[in-house]
């Protein structure tokens, strides 16, 4: 697929999956992936901070897509995105390998260099994140054709790897395709806060009577976060348009609901594309097999 055919394919699946139903896709999406969050809110609030998530996963793409790419080649990668600086790559780097989620060995063809994989550790951690993407995906808009014939969910994770990396390569992310949702995205807990309160008042049947949500204090403790976090993440909010506060409540505007659609659309469209792009790679053919059994193996 050309690269201009690829962004409109993005945008084309991304439109669609707004006029499903997107909000019950949101759901899905949020207890998955709060189920991983809850076991490491720590760890995670740090990972799904934008600019270290998209480390992370060219981490995992660039390394199923050359087991022998320089570390330093991804790190460049990283650095020329503005991802981070070339220090707090480094620290990240450091960090992921202490805590067991990246092996680094001297490159065979060349002792300078430093490759890396991932670890054992890191396919029980990543898949359940993929998969919280692709399930809401499946859901709004299903497969209509085929899907891949994979024996174990770490098949999963490799073909995606493979596909997200061409949309990587292209810059078709996010932060691209929806540059204003970045201000939100790029703090603890990642697009977690957002989704929070948009979750929070979908639950409590807000949405259509004045958008409030709980306090505060209610968020907070959810995330994991603090309070003066989410305060300050509010006020920003508010003066974009997107918030009204009321003491300790917090009140949606329709400007933040439609926010919040589109950057999921575009967060299920990516991870659905690039399941397609990678099953195209690896050249699997059609076969028979339960698509729902494959994603919750």
């Amino acid at each position: 697929m050309k690269t201009a055919d690829l962004l409109e394919y993005l945008e084309e699946t991304s439109t669609e999956m707004t006029r499903g139903n997107i909000d019950e896709a949101m759901l899905l999406h949020f207890d998955l992936i709060m189920e991983r969050y809850r076991s490491k809110p720590f760890f995670y609030k740090n990972l799904l901070k934008y600019d270290r998530f998209m480390v992370a996963l060219s981490l995992i793409g660039f390394g199923y897509k050359d087991e022998q790419v320089p570390l330093s080649e991804v790190k460049a990668f990283c650095q020329k995105r503005g991802y981070m600086s070339r220090n707090s790559l480094d620290a990240y780097f450091s960090f992921l390998a202490v805590s067991g989620y990246m092996s680094v060995q001297l490159h065979v063809q060349d002792g300078r260099l430093r490759c890396f994989h991932p670890t054992d550790k890191t396919l029980r951690d990543a898949t359940p994140i993929i998969k919280s993407y692709l399930l809401p995906s499946q859901m709004i808009l299903p497969y209509d054709s085929w899907f891949p014939s994979l024996a174990t969910s770490v098949d999963l994770l490799r073909i995606y790897a493979r596909g997200f990396t061409r949309i990587l390569e292209s810059d078709f992310l996010l932060d691209k395709l929806l540059p204003e949702a970045k201000w939100i995205l790029n703090r603890d807990g990642g697009h977690l806060p957002m989704l929070a309160l948009y979750t929070d008042a979908l639950r409590n049947g807000s949405l259509e009577t004045g958008y409030k949500v709980s306090s505060y204090v209610e968020l907070s403790q959810c995330l994991g976060v603090s309070k003066t976090h989410m305060q300050r993440m509010i006020k920003e909010g508010e003066l974009q348009g997107y918030f009204k506060c009321d003491k300790r409540l917090i009140v949606l505007s329709p400007a933040f609901v439609e926010l919040m659609r589109r950057a999921m659309s575009i967060c299920f469209a990516i991870t659905r594309v690039s399941m397609e792009l990678g099953v195209a790679e690896h050249g699997v053919k059609n076969r028979s097999m339960d698509t729902c059994s494959l994603l919750r193996a």
